[in-house]
């Protein structure tokens, strides 16, 4: 197997008394899609805070190609290819879609301040390949009709895709979606998995997922782990895990995997 984009060892965090993550350990793959599943409070969108940066960990360590970045802030870890989206939209209300794109645009490279003054030939031309990444973004995720129109009066689906489309924006490997189905009805849903799957060719992308609606991950993911109560109970494939004797009894039941 080809060395781990991401790995956790050990990873732990705890809040007073409270253990949100004992001791995980996984291994993420270059190219796959690796879903995180567990009831309510089994610590998911807490571990995605750790590896993103929001939280520091409190025990273990989180490493990207092999190198330890555990505790570095959220911003220097999008330099390193790690972007993510929030259960809790995170766009800015106020501004048009367009303009939602350019802003996580500023990150790519830019001509110096000096040029921006003199609106120099470099400054036009970083500007344009700028104005033209984020159109092709609006275009890949069905937003190009809703370019002008204000974050905050989208309907909650194209919400949804406007925060995937900002954290393609800055150019990740590994895109974290923290429950991208939340609020989608059945058709929706069905969208987004292939909108996910065709994301991940054209983006060369890994991506990992917390999701409660288990069939839509049972469908796209490579591998899936499973959390209980902050503990890895779990990790194989899709069909590993839906046999999995403490999966069933702990979130699944007796049935097939359906919603959970």
């Amino acid at each position: 197997m080809s060395q781990p984009l991401l790995e956790v060892r050990d990873l732990s965090r705890r809040f007073g008394g409270l253990l949100a993550v004992d001791r995980v350990n996984f291994a993420v793959q270059p190219g796959e899609i690796f879903g995180l599943i567990g009831p309510n409070g089994a610590g998911k969108t807490t571990l995605f805070n750790v590896i993103s940066g929001v939280t520091p960990p409190t025990g273990g360590s989180v490493f990207w190609r092999s190198q330890p970045i555990s505790g570095q802030a959220p911003h220097r870890l999008n330099r390193l290819g790690l972007a993510r989206t929030f259960q809790n939209l995170r766009l800015f209300d106020g501004l048009s879609v367009l303009e939602n794109l350019l802003v996580a645009l500023q990150r790519r490279p830019r001509s110096s301040a000096l040029g921006g003054l003199l609106n120099s030939a470099g400054h036009q031309r970083a500007e344009r390949q700028r104005l033209e990444a984020a159109w092709q973004l609006l275009e890949e995720l069905g937003l190009t009709a809703l370019a002008e129109r204000q974050a905050g009066t989208l309907a909650y689906g194209d919400r949804r895709r406007l925060e995937m489309a900002r954290a393609l924006a800055t150019g990740p490997s590994l895109l974290l979606l923290d429950e991208p189905a939340a609020g989608l009805n059945p058709a929706e849903k069905d969208q987004l998995c292939q909108l996910i799957g065709e994301l991940r060719q054209r983006h060369q992308l890994t991506v990992m997922i917390i999701e409660h609606h288990v069939p839509l991950l049972m469908r796209l993911c490579n591998r899936m782990a499973v959390l209980d109560f902050g503990v890895r109970i779990a990790l194989g494939t899709p069909e590993e895990v839906r046999r999995d004797p403490q999966v069933i009894e702990a979130y699944l039941g007796t049935g097939t995997g359906g919603s959970a």
